[in-house]
């Protein structure tokens, strides 16, 4: 068995709020496969096929009596791949809007803890839908928060796939499974691991407070917050509906760019990335959608964005390598290409500050006491956290971005046409943003709370109208 890092094990503490997986979904067009139908057995087949590919699949959470310690990946024994793949027909008319209903309460359902925290859903009965071939079909992939995060999910996600529409021979798999310990030997380890921690915490001081002390001065200067730095957030977001109470339930729609054209746009503003472009263009969606319900603050709101950490060496283990840094959206600002340089700004001194001070936070969610966290869920924290989340008002939505391949993928032998993620959210964090690039195509997924954002697809027609809207002040064509 595996021990969980701290950064993994605190999606498992999380659940005790509210579910913490994240779910992919793609849409594939098996007209390009050897026999052009692809059946929901044949998908079936293939995972069945590809569980080597990762541990988790076969593994099943095993958490510390007390939550004393941090939890293990144990190989389940009683594993049955039939439990986590099921197939789905839409309803009538099977439009975009029926599909995203679909995923919405898909990605609103728990995962069974009980079982290795992964489900797969083929999804068929697709009608009319814009861009997409008759006869094709989804998938939706959940998979715990503590399994993976966007790295390691786009390299699960390569791995379950093919680079031609032939399907080669799976890899070789070895597998043995294990019985479950008993709560006597956790305990036991876990005394182990206790005895470790002073020793262990001293090692992480001493790779922080260097790393701290090498920072020059202007460095250290741009990490705090200055009075008239336009691009800088503000030390509280303002008040917005997101910021509100949410329960359960889940919205979803999903819009699609042309990478190419969203490119061209950060010829405008030196340092510019392509998600800068997008952040910018959500900024402006908001701003619109505010507008239209009179509800735009004076001040500008701010996103949260999550920054990738696998760059680092000799760290402790774990999937989930990320940092997260507030950036201005601009939603002050009417025109485009001004908004898009304050994010621009904005992002590059975010992205200053994770490289600086991220790996070290990482290194002490080591020693946090699962124990702690927990007991305070379970105390009555829970009912008050979205209270908490709302007065804090650290940001107003988060955006996180992922870099596909730029060539197609296949499944059994059928071409995947998009791909979208729904990451979880917090009480006081009611709408989120996924943004992946693949094959040409940029999307942003919208995942929102439906008592906070009723109405999601107003919502995704700001969004196209921003991004029209840059590309207009740029002189592109969409």
């Amino acid at each position: 068995m595996e021990q969980l890092s701290g950064a993994d094990a605190a999606f498992v503490y999380c659940e005790t709020a509210g579910a913490a997986h994240v779910t992919f979904f793609a849409i594939y067009d098996p007209s390009t496969g050897p026999g052009k139908i692809v059946g929901f057995d044949d998908v079936f087949a293939h995972f069945g096929s590809r569980l080597g590919v990762a541990s988790f699949f076969r593994s099943v959470l095993v958490r510390v009596p007390f939550d004393l310690d941090h939890p293990y990946w144990v190989r389940d024994e009683n594993f049955e791949v039939g439990h986590h793949l099921h197939h789905v027909t839409l309803p009538g008319p099977g439009d975009w809007r029926t599909l995203c209903d679909q995923v919405s309460r898909l990605h609103a359902e728990p995962l069974d803890l009980h079982r290795p925290p992964w489900d797969c859903y083929v999804i068929d009965g697709l009608g009319e839908i814009s861009g997409i071939p008759d006869g094709s079909f989804a998938l939706c992939l959940k998979v715990h928060h503590s399994a993976l995060d966007g790295l390691t999910g786009l390299t699960l996600v390569m791995q379950l796939h093919e680079l031609t529409p032939e399907t080669s021979p799976p890899p070789e798999d070895v597998w043995v499974p294990e019985s479950r310990p008993s709560s006597l030997h956790l305990l036991a380890r876990s005394a182990v691991t206790v005895a470790r921690r002073p020793a262990q915490l001293a090692s992480a001081a001493e790779h922080s407070i260097p790393a701290v002390g090498r920072l020059p001065g202007a460095t250290l200067r741009r990490l705090l917050p200055r009075h008239g730095s336009e691009y800088l957030p503000a030390l509280y977001a303002p008040r917005t509906r997101f910021n509100g109470h949410t329960d359960s339930t889940r919205n979803f729609d999903g819009r699609s760019y042309d990478l190419a054209a969203v490119k061209a746009v950060r010829t405008l503003v030196p340092g510019a990335t392509v998600n800068d472009v997008v952040i910018a263009g959500i900024g402006g969606a908001l701003r619109r959608y505010l507008l239209a319900n009179g509800e735009l603050p004076e001040k500008s709101l701010t996103t949260v964005i999550a920054i990738s950490l696998h760059h680092a060496t000799g760290r402790p283990h774990g999937v989930n390598r990320l940092g997260v840094a507030r950036v201005t959206l601009g939603t002050n600002i009417a025109d485009p290409i001004a908004r898009l340089k304050v994010v621009q700004r904005s992002s590059a001194h975010a992205k200053a500050t994770v490289a600086t001070v991220g790996e070290p936070v990482l290194d002490y969610l080591e020693f946090v006491p699962g124990g702690l966290v927990v007991t305070a869920l379970r105390a009555g924290m829970a009912a008050h956290l979205g209270i908490v989340m709302e007065q804090a008002r650290i940001a107003n939505t988060l955006v996180s971005s992922l870099r596909g391949p730029d060539f197609p993928l296949y499944l059994v032998g059928a071409r995947m046409l998009a791909g979208y993620a729904l990451s979880p959210f917090a009480q006081g964090g009611g709408l989120l943003h996924n943004v992946i690039s693949y094959c040409g195509r940029v999307t942003v997924s919208i995942n929102g709370s439906p008592l906070l954002l009723p109405d999601i697809e107003h919502y995704g027609d700001c969004l196209d109208a921003s991004l029209a809207e840059v590309l207009a002040a740029a002189k592109i064509a969409p």
